[in-house]
């Protein structure tokens, strides 16, 4: 079978240091309490003239303006205190979800914006000659009409001349 002892703490046994109980002299240290006034019968008077309230004319929280109400802790701070409420493993699960899914994000983002740029500056590189090339050929293509118009126009206008050929260059010369 155990016994139980008690053991005192010393340092509650202990006197500690402070103003003796006996010294009636504390009074004399005060200046401001030279007065004839004393207090006992002061509080003796408030006690018999001063009647309770009753509580129904107290008045309740909605007659308190809301701003006195508003407690001087922010938000983060009152969910940084819930950190004792929830169980640490429960704290360990949620945190190693919050890690994993930010890791995945940023993952995400990364292979995003590498892929991206590799679309894009590739297609930069394909799309310009392409489009530099159909707007030579349109260029080229706008010139032949051009051409056929003004053979269609000088045909139209000489009907009998070659095409191509200069006026007077079959003419000798005269001296």
């Amino acid at each position: 079978m155990v016994h139980l002892e008690e053991v005192e703490d010393q340092d509650l046994t202990r006197q500690q240091p402070g103003p003796l109980e006996d010294n009636d002299d504390d009074e004399a240290d005060y200046t401001d309490t030279g007065s004839s006034l004393s207090a006992v019968p002061l509080i003796e008077w408030v006690q018999s003239n001063i009647k309770p309230i009753p509580d129904s004319s107290l008045s309740s929280d909605d007659d308190i303006p809301s701003s006195s109400l508003a407690p001087s802790e922010s938000a983060l701070d009152r969910i940084y205190a819930l950190k004792d409420m929830i169980p640490p493993s429960t704290r360990r699960s949620i945190a190693t979800g919050l890690s994993n899914t930010y890791s995945a994000l940023k993952s995400t983002a990364l292979f995003s914006g590498k892929s991206l740029y590799v679309l894009s500056t590739g297609g930069l590189m394909v799309i310009v000659p392409y489009m530099m090339a159909m707007v030579e050929e349109q260029q080229y293509m706008e010139m032949e009409r051009e051409q056929k118009a003004r053979e269609v126009g000088s045909e139209i206008m000489s009907p009998g001349a070659q095409v191509g050929a200069v006026p007077g260059a079959g003419a000798k010369a005269s001296l």
